[in-house]
């Protein structure tokens, strides 16, 4: 009795699921490790089994524990957690999704959407909104984003959310049966963008409310947004106004791993009822649901969720209001550190940020203006964006906000590699910007790391430091290569050679001019179990279909999709990909990920190999 009243302030599944597993229970059913004990009978196991605990493996038990309710039904401890996240971060209805947001936007597509109906997406969304599309033999029509001379990946302009642009688009799809359709059945905006860009979400849901018939923020990056003032109206989960307004029914998939307190994996899916006549049963959600979901849950990555929303419900506001302080710290630190090198015509890195002078937690010091240089983008009066302060994306000398490159530059994968070598790991990086992601478990002790190792970078560079001493594993593995180069000849080279190629005109060009689409991107993906695909090199690829996405990974947004014809050798995909291809080539060790590029040696040089249709008829393509 003790012991549950001292429990009484956790969350409902994992208040139940911590009792339960504390009994000990005699339980013959899966898993097979029965509670860890299976482990302990060789060292391995018994080292796993130390290494990570007692009580993970105790509370790692079957589904068919009926006392825990139902995860997959949503009935009894489960259902009064995702109730409560439900009221916590403002849906109708939540459920918690145990294998990422990824999982999240297939759920949410599966529900709405049937083979040949049209969905309105953003071409910045993120590789698994492309995935659904193909899963549900859906016609995509497609948002492009603005270009940032930056290469970074920019919004949609809030000129395309209108009906105009809209039905434009769609009569002009040559996948599209029914040009004349009035609404598309899903739209899906990336909100906020991988690079912290911010749309004010209540005037898309006004502009697309005659638009579509079911919304879908992807807040993968995002799922804080509700807990600090700062963010207020810029969230798809906004709390109804006491003036009812038109909206489509809203869905918002979070990943409450990434910038929240989740465990790995763990998401949440919420949803709301929108003010026209369309309405989703909510029997059908569940079953969407169904159709992902494991029937073997993870219980401690649910009780992960649980726990959360109790956080951010007890301290959502403090958690995130110390992290905006102390990304604005970091952000004012570097500045201050590039004022006083550029006093001695010395380079730093630089923030991408407005060019106020001292920014505050005020959304109008983060507006994305036109006119405003910073951006790298062309803003026009009509869009509503802000920066979200944590999302922290440092610049790398040698470039300009008009794409333009000086004769000087740092490639940014050259800092992340000595980062990493450093035991600091960014989240992902371009050709010259690195991005840091301010969470609430970032402290201000991680944060005067980062900007030591940055300050160790640029005195490793002015030494000229060997490539030996930072990248010892490239180097040993291609010693002919990097014997004898130090840091700054191998920036240096690798810069001359990217600004020879244009690299960011090239990078701009390739989010915003979008191949041909020439079959439904479901029916380029099934040419690969009817065995009608071949691997072609770079050179082989115009005038061909696509079977598979392309992307640089992360953060893993198609440049490339199934059913798209590639274009000449020197189109913006082809180029940006002979340029990677080749700079993995004079630089090995520091390339891209790329998925969907099967990379081969041959006659020691590496090639890029994509896949595509076969031929159907002599002289032509599929």
């Amino acid at each position: 009795m003790e012991k549950d009243k001292q429990d009484a302030h956790l969350p409902p599944f994992y208040r139940a699921l911590k009792r339960y597993a504390k009994g000990k229970p005699a339980l013959w059913s899966t898993p097979g490790h029965a509670s860890g004990n299976g482990l302990k009978a060789c060292p391995a196991g018994k080292d796993f089994y130390e290494f990570f605990g007692h009580n993970l493996f105790q509370a790692d038990m079957s589904s068919s524990v009926e006392e825990l309710g139902s995860l997959l039904e949503h009935e009894g401890a489960p259902a009064e957690a995702e109730k409560r996240a439900a009221e916590v971060f403002g849906a109708d209805t939540t459920f918690f999704v145990l294998n990422g947001t990824s999982t999240a936007n297939k759920v949410a597509f599966f529900a709405t959407v049937k083979p040949g109906d049209l969905v309105l997406v953003g071409r910045n969304c993120h590789k698994s909104i492309m995935h659904a599309i193909i899963m549900n033999e859906a016609i995509p029509v497609y948002l492009t984003p603005k270009p940032c001379s930056y290469g970074l990946i920019g919004p949609i302009d809030f000129a395309q959310f209108t009906k105009e642009n809209i039905r434009a688009k769609i009569s002009s799809n040559p996948l599209t049966t029914n040009p004349k359709a009035a609404k598309v059945q899903l739209a899906v905006i990336t909100n906020c963008t991988y690079d912290g860009v911010i749309y004010h979400a209540g005037k898309v849901k006004a502009r697309m409310a005659d638009l579509t018939h079911f919304l879908l923020f992807d807040e993968a990056w995002y799922a804080y947004a509700a807990f600090h003032p700062f963010y207020e109206g810029r969230y798809a989960m906004t709390p109804r106004t006491k003036r009812r307004t038109q909206s489509p029914a809203l869905f918002a998939t979070q990943s409450t791993h990434k910038l929240l307190l989740a465990f790995s994996q763990c998401s949440m899916l919420h949803f709301r009822q929108g003010s026209g006549p369309q309405e989703l049963d909510p029997r059908g959600l569940v079953e969407a649901n169904l159709m992902h979901a494991s029937t073997s849950p993870f219980y401690p990555l649910f009780a992960s969720l649980d726990v959360n929303t109790q956080i951010m419900k007890d301290s959502g506001y403090d958690l995130i209001n110390k992290a905006l302080d102390i990304a604005l710290r970091f952000r004012g630190a570097v500045r201050r550190a590039g004022a006083r090198f550029d006093k001695h015509g010395d380079w730093w890195f630089s923030v991408w940020q407005p060019a106020k002078k001292r920014l505050e937690k005020d959304p109008a010091d983060w507006a994305l203006k036109p006119g405003d240089s910073w951006t790298g983008m062309d803003i026009s009066a009509e869009d509503d964006y802000i920066l979200d302060p944590l999302k922290v994306t440092l610049l790398t000398p040698g470039v300009h906000a008009d794409a333009s490159m000086d004769e000087f530059g740092i490639p940014a994968c050259v800092v992340k590699k000595y980062l990493a070598a450093r035991g600091v790991v960014a989240e992902k990086n371009g050709f010259y910007n690195l991005l840091f992601l301010f969470a609430p478990g970032v402290s201000t002790t991680r944060t005067a790391q980062l900007l030591r190792v940055l300050h160790d970078f640029k005195w490793e560079y002015a030494d000229n430091s060997p490539v030996s001493k930072w990248f010892a594993d490239i180097a040993a593995q291609y010693p002919h290569r990097y014997d004898g180069l130090g840091l700054a000849d191998l920036c240096q080279q690798m810069h001359d050679f990217l600004r020879e190629r244009d690299i960011m005109r090239r990078t701009m060009e390739m989010y915003t001019q979008l191949p041909p689409q020439a079959v439904a991107p479901h029916k380029a993906y099934y040419g690969l179990a009817s065995g009608r695909t071949e691997y072609v090199p770079l050179s082989q690829a115009p005038g061909r279909v696509s079977v598979l996405m392309i992307l640089p990974y992360p953060p893993g947004v198609p440049v490339m999709m199934p059913g798209e014809r590639f274009g000449a050798l020197d189109s913006p995909i082809l180029e940006f990909l002979r340029v990677n291809e080749e700079l993995e080539n004079r630089f090995p060790g520091f390339g891209t990920e790329f998925h969907g590029i099967k990379k081969v040696w041959e006659n020691g040089r590496l090639r890029y190999f994509v896949c595509v249709l076969n031929k159907t008829k002599k002289g032509g393509a599929v």
